[in-house]
């Protein structure tokens, strides 16, 4: 541990770096970025000044560490969500902690692997929306979902292993993508939601509370079931 650092815990996020530490890796350089002698970001020395909060994630929460910036690089920003959550979640998943924090910090999308924690059921718009309004009454929880423009779709991030067993040969779902293990999702920060009106630069953005500690996944078998509903109903108008 660095010495002559100052630690507290804290129950949630206020900012975040895109600098993150693991705690088993204090290097020299790292410690002289913990000791407030170099700028967090890039390293330089010159012209510091207070830069937000390094981070790292523990099971008793999240460690901050008061670091500086120089005047080229800029402090840490505000991020909303269940910060601490979604990167450990993102983490389990397969991402990059630091890329994960990068990322969310400047409102990007980051890549997450499929298959580890989630398999991904992709839709079209159309299709997703009146799905995702018809599971409040078939499940008493949904997972997270994503809007993405740029594909004019829907993502339902179900139980992994549901890949491997989706009846893609079926007439009604020849549209409809199930991606697992060797596939990804760009997954926007936790605050980047419908109900805040805010979406990432891509202009992704989560349709549902994403809340992966309660409400991990959609059932598969349910949204199977609204899927088969709705693509009957829509081949029949």
């Amino acid at each position: 541990m660095a010495a002559g650092i100052t630690m507290s815990t804290y129950a949630s996020t206020p900012d975040l770096l895109s600098f993150f530490l693991r705690l088993g890796d204090v290097t020299a350089a790292i410690q002289r970025r913990l000791d407030r002698r170099e700028c967090a970001r890039c390293g330089s020395t010159r012209e510091l000044r207070p830069g937000g909060h390094a981070y790292t994630l523990t099971r008793d929460g999240c460690l901050g560490w008061a670091v500086r910036v120089c005047h080229m690089c800029p402090p840490a920003g505000p991020v909303g969500g269940d910060v601490t959550v979604a990167v450990a979640w993102a983490v389990a998943a397969g991402a990059c902690e630091g890329a994960v924090l990068d990322a969310w910090a400047w409102r990007r999308a980051v890549s997450v692997p499929a298959g580890r924690v989630w398999d991904t059921v992709r839709v079209s718009r159309p299709v997703g929306l009146t799905v995702l309004s018809q599971l409040p009454y078939h499940v008493a929880a949904i997972g997270p979902v994503l809007e993405v423009p740029a594909r004019e779709t829907v993502e339902f991030l179900v139980p992994p292993g549901t890949a491997a067993a989706w009846p893609s040969h079926r007439r009604e779902l020849r549209n409809v993508y199930c991606v697992g293990r060797g596939g990804s999702s760009k997954l926007p920060a936790p605050d980047l939601t419908l109900a805040d009106g805010r979406r990432a630069c891509c202009g992704r953005r989560w349709l549902s509370r994403l809340d992966p500690q309660r409400n991990p996944t959609t059932h598969a078998g349910a949204l199977l079931g609204c899927l088969l509903a709705e693509l009957r109903d829509g081949e029949r108008r």
